[in-house]
């Protein structure tokens, strides 16, 4: 084993307990009924793909992971119904233009290969996938086209 898997092994061995994220699959029967009472209020013709429970520092919220005709879609909920997150695939018409010009500068022979609106409260960003020959790169931005975190 080399060195530096030998030093991530013990890094998350010592790491406390509450900071690692726990997640366990549920069935449809198994998701919270406040949840599932707001997925399928939110989106009655969305088919559950996959759901989980993710406990994180004493936090606990359910991903609806599902396909409403074309267009994917991944939810995040806390148990009692409120949405934190959702994430769906959108087509590039819907990108907007500042977006799309943010990353025809950064990446001139990409690609994009996939699209997603990501909406948290009243904010929305774009995750943006661009194949560059066989590399895949990933961008966040604003809606004006500005790059987020570290891309």
């Amino acid at each position: 084993m080399s060195h530096i898997t030998t030093l991530f092994s013990t890094i998350l061995l010592l790491a406390p307990a509450g900071a690692r994220a726990q997640e366990t699959r549920l069935s449809r029967k198994e998701i919270p009924s406040a949840v599932l009472a707001a997925f399928e209020k939110a989106y009655p013709k969305a088919t559950i793909k996959h759901a989980m429970k993710e406990s994180k520092d004493g936090r606990t919220t359910i991903e609806i992971e599902s396909l409403d005709g074309t267009t994917g879609r991944d939810l995040q909920y806390m148990a009692d119904g409120m949405v934190m997150e959702i994430e769906e695939t959108i087509p590039m018409s819907e990108i907007p233009a500042p977006v799309i010009a943010t990353v025809k500068g950064k990446h001139p022979k990409g690609k994009i290969v996939k699209a997603e609106k990501v909406t948290r409260g009243a904010v929305v960003t774009y995750d943006i996938e661009i194949r560059n020959g066989k590399r895949k790169v990933s961008l966040d931005l604003d809606a004006s086209g500005k790059l987020l975190g570290n891309n």
